[in-house]
């Protein structure tokens, strides 16, 4: 039961970031880098993506069901003052079922990765994403 507790903490905390930006004393790549997170930027000119200690590994190696990256408004891996824009929800696309993205604009649809990126995911971006 401690567990759920926790779990639902953490989940309102990250959910409560993807809404609002970060502040100059909130979280930033390096601070997530130095604990453990996997840090990259996805394409050339893309804003920086971490995810929790090994996500990221399973997302590439395709065994990851779904995953949350926090997105960053840099090209600068080690920024230190980088705002927040919000989260992004990839989902693999065997486990995706054509589910609306309310919150990525303007199409209200998910971004399937597979021609982008080179991965069979779908992703619903919360915050204003170009794709």
């Amino acid at each position: 039961m401690r567990r759920i507790a926790i779990a639902a903490s953490l989940l309102t905390a990250l959910m409560g970031l993807a809404v609002r930006p970060a502040s100059a004393g909130g979280v930033n790549p390096a601070q997530l880098q130095k604990a453990g997170w996997d840090c990259i930027i996805p394409l050339p000119g893309d804003d920086v993506h971490c995810s929790t200690p090994g996500a990221l590994g399973e997302v590439l190696a395709g065994t990851a069901n779904t995953a949350t990256f926090l997105v960053f408004d840099t090209q600068d891996l080690q920024s230190n003052d980088a705002p927040l824009l919000g989260t992004e929800l990839i989902v693999r696309n065997d486990r995706f079922h054509g589910q609306p993205c309310p919150t990525d604009p303007p199409s209200k649809q998910y971004t399937y990765l597979l021609p982008l990126l080179a991965l069979d995911y779908w992703a619903c971006h919360r915050y204003d994403s170009e794709f």
